[in-house]
C-alpha cells in the first residue's frame, strides 16, 4: 500500500475529530438537527486549519444514505465517494483555476439537475476570492434565489477580498489558529499512534514553525521524521526548519540587554562561522524581543516552564521603553540587511546601536530630570519665572512641531508661547502682557491635552501665564526668537550675495536682489 502522507492520513472525518473550531462545530451540527440548512456558508481563516476537511463533513453529514445526522456512516456509498473525492452530487472547485466567467456560467447551468443520490447538490469553492468580479456577478443570482437542492460552501483565506454582496448572502464562519499547546497535544496523540517519540522540545519548534496551521504541523512533522529519522536532535530538526540556534538566541538576549557590545559582536563572529543565516538570526532576536515585550506587559504567550523562567530573569534587566528602543533599530537592521550586498557588516553595526541606545533618554525620563533640577535646593528663586534651559527649548521645541502637525490651529497659537515650568505631569507656559493668543488657547486646550497625551503618553494639565520671561538684557524670549530669525534671513542673504554667480547676474541683468530663500 502506497506512503500516505499524515495531512491526509489524519484527515479529521467527523466533526468530532475536528481541532479547535467548537464554536462552528456545534453551528453546524444545530443547523442539521433543527434543519435549518443555510443556502450558502462561507467559512474564513487562515490556512491549514480545517475550512475544506469541515465543509466535506458537513456534505457528507447531509447526503448520508441514513439521512441528515452529526454523525455520518462513513460506510455508505455516498459517504465513501465524498471522503475519496469520486462523488457525482459533491463537487470541489478550486476558485484559484477556475476564475472566469464562462465558468460560473457552466456552473449555472448544471445547478438545475438534482443530485444524482444524496438530498444535496453540493458545491465546495476553495479560495472562493481569486474568482473576478465578473464571475462574482454571474454567481450573484444563482447564490440569491438557489434551487432547493443546492448548497453552497465557500472557504477562503482573504475574506476581504469578497464581494459585500457575496457575503450578505452567506453564514460567514471564522475559523481560529491553533495554539502551540493544542499543536504539540495533537502531534503526540499521531506519534502515540505511528509508534513513533519525538522530544517535546522539538514538537513546540513544529507547532511554532506552523504559525496556528494544523496542516502545516502535520507536514513539518513528517519532513523531520523523512530527514532525520525517528530519533531526531532539536539542532538537526532547527536546521531543517531554518531556525536559529536557540542558544545562541538566549546568549544575544543577555549581551545586548546586559550592552555588552564585545560579547555581541563575539556571539556574531560565533553565528557566521556556524554558517547562520545572519537574516534569519537576526528574524529570531527580533522575535524574542517582541516575546519579551509581550511578557513585559503581561500580554498572552505560549511558553514552556523554561521559557518562562529565563523571560522572568530578561524583565528585570531592563524595561519596556528600552525593548521598544531595541525592537526598532533591529526591525529597521532587517530591512537594510535585505537590500545590502554586505548584511554582516549591517548586522554587526545594528548591534552597536542597539547597545548604545542605553545612553538615548526617553521622554519620561527628561522630564523627571527637569524636575529634579527644579527642585534642587540652591535655587533660592526656583518659584519665579526664569529662562528655559537648553534641554526644556528642545523638548518644547519637539512638542510644538508635533502640535503643528497634528492641530495645526493649535500649533500656531503655541508658537507664540514660551515654558515657563515643565514638571511631572504639568507644563506652564507663558504669553507676552496683553496678547490675544493666550485666550485663544484656553479656547483649544481640549485639544492640545490631547495632542499631549499622545506625546507624553500620559495626562498632561497645562497653565497659561501673562508673563516677560527676560534675560539678563531684559530681551523677552519672543523677542530673542524673532532677532534669532531676522539675524538668520540676513546670514543667508549675505551668503547668497557674496556668491560669485550672484554678483555676476547682477552685472550682467543691472539687476538688485530683493529677496533671497534658503531652499532646503
Amino acid at each position: 500500500m502506497p506512503y500516505q502522507i499524515f495531512a491526509r492520513k489524519y484527515r479529521p472525518q467527523l466533526f468530532d475529530e475536528v481541532l479547535g473550531q467548537e464554536v462552528v462545530v456545534q453551528t453546524l451540527k444545530n443547523t442539521i438537527e433543527l434543519k435549518r440548512v443555510h443556502q450558502a456558508y462561507l467559512f474564513c481563516g487562515a490556512r491549514g486549519v480545517g475550512k475544506t476537511s469541515l465543509a466535506r463533513i458537513l456534505a457528507k453529514c447531509l447526503n448520508c444514505e441514513k439521512g441528515a445526522t452529526v454523525n455520518a456512516c462513513q460506510t455508505c456509498p455516498s459517504c465513501r465517494g465524498i471522503t475519496d473525492g469520486s462523488s457525482l452530487d459533491v463537487l470541489e472547485i478550486d476558485g484559484a483555476s477556475n476564475t472566469g466567467v464562462d465558468d460560473v456560467r457552466e456552473l449555472r447551468e448544471q445547478v438545475k439537475y438534482l443530485p444524482a443520490t444524496g438530498q444535496y447538490k453540493i458545491y465546495i469553492i476553495d479560495e472562493v476570492h481569486m474568482l473576478s468580479t465578473s464571475a462574482f456577478n454571474a454567481l450573484l443570482k444563482t447564490l440569491e434565489e438557489p434551487p432547493p437542492h443546492i448548497l453552497f460552501i465557500f472557504a477562503t483565506t482573504e475574506p476581504h477580498k469578497i464581494p459585500i454582496t457575496i457575503l450578505s448572502r452567506c453564514q460567514r464562519f471564522d475559523f481560529r489558529r491553533m495554539s502551540v499547546n493544542e499543536l504539540v497535544s495533537h502531534l503526540q496523540k499521531i506519534l502515540e499512534q505511528e509508534r513513533l517519540k519525538l522530544e517535546t522540545e522539538i514538537l513546540n519548534l513544529i507547532a511554532r514553525s506552523a504559525d496556528g496551521s494544523v496542516r502545516d504541523s502535520l507536514s513539518l512533522l513528517d519532513q523531520i521524521i523523512s530527514f532525520c529519522g525517528s530519533n531526531p536532535s532539536p539542532e538537526q530538526a532547527r536546521e531543517l526548519l531554518g531556525l536559529a540556534d536557540q542558544s545562541l538566541l538566549a546568549d544575544m538576549m543577555d549581551v545586548l540587554l546586559n550592552s555588552d557590545t564585545s560579547g555581541a559582536l563575539k556571539l556574531a563572529q560565533r553565528a557566521y562561522e556556524k554558517g547562520c543565516d545572519l537574516k534569519i538570526f537576526s528574524e529570531g532576536v527580533l522575535e524574542s524581543l517582541h516575546s519579551l515585550l509581550l511578557f513585559s506587559e503581561g500580554g498572552t504567550l505560549d511558553l514552556t516552564g523554561s521559557e518562562r523562567e529565563q523571560f522572568e530573569k530578561w524583565k528585570t534587566q531592563t524595561d519596556t521603553g528600552r525593548l521598544l528602543i531595541l525592537f526598532q533599530i533591529l526591525a529597521r537592521g532587517i530591512e537594510e540587511m535585505a537590500r545590502s550586498e554586505f548584511p554582516r557588516l549591517v548586522f554587526d553595526t545594528t548591534l552597536i546601536k542597539m547597545i548604545r541606545s542605553k545612553e538615548y533618554l526617553l521622554i519620561p525620563e527628561i522630564l523627571e530630570k527637569l524636575n529634579g533640577a527644579e527642585k534642587a535646593p540652591n535655587q533660592e528663586n526656583s518659584k519665579k519665572n526664569v529662562p528655559p534651559t537648553k534641554q526644556e527649548n528642545s523638548l518644547w521645541g519637539e512638542f510644538v512641531r508635533k502640535v503643528c502637525e497634528s492641530k495645526p490651529q493649535v500649533g500656531s497659537i503655541l508658537e507664540h508661547a514660551v515654558p515657563i515650568q515643565m514638571a511631572e505631569g504639568m507644563i506652564k507656559v507663558g504669553f507676552e502682557p496683553k496678547s490675544l493668543y493666550a485666550d485663544m488657547l484656553k479656547d483649544r486646550i481640549e485639544s492640545l491635552k490631547q495632542v499631549a497625551k499622545e506625546y507624553f503618553k500620559k495626562e498632561i494639565r497645562f497653565e497659561i501665564e501673562s508673563v516677560s520671561v527676560r534675560d539678563s538684557q531684559g530681551v523677552t524670549a519672543l523677542e530673542m526668537r524673532q532677532r534669532e530669525e531676522t539675524k538668520k534671513t540676513e546670514e543667508t542673504r549675505a551668503r547668497a550675495m557674496a556668491h560669485p554667480m550672484i554678483q555676476k547676474a547682477q552685472e550682467i541683468l543691472g539687476a538688485v536682489v530683493k529677496e533671497v530663500k534658503e531652499i532646503k
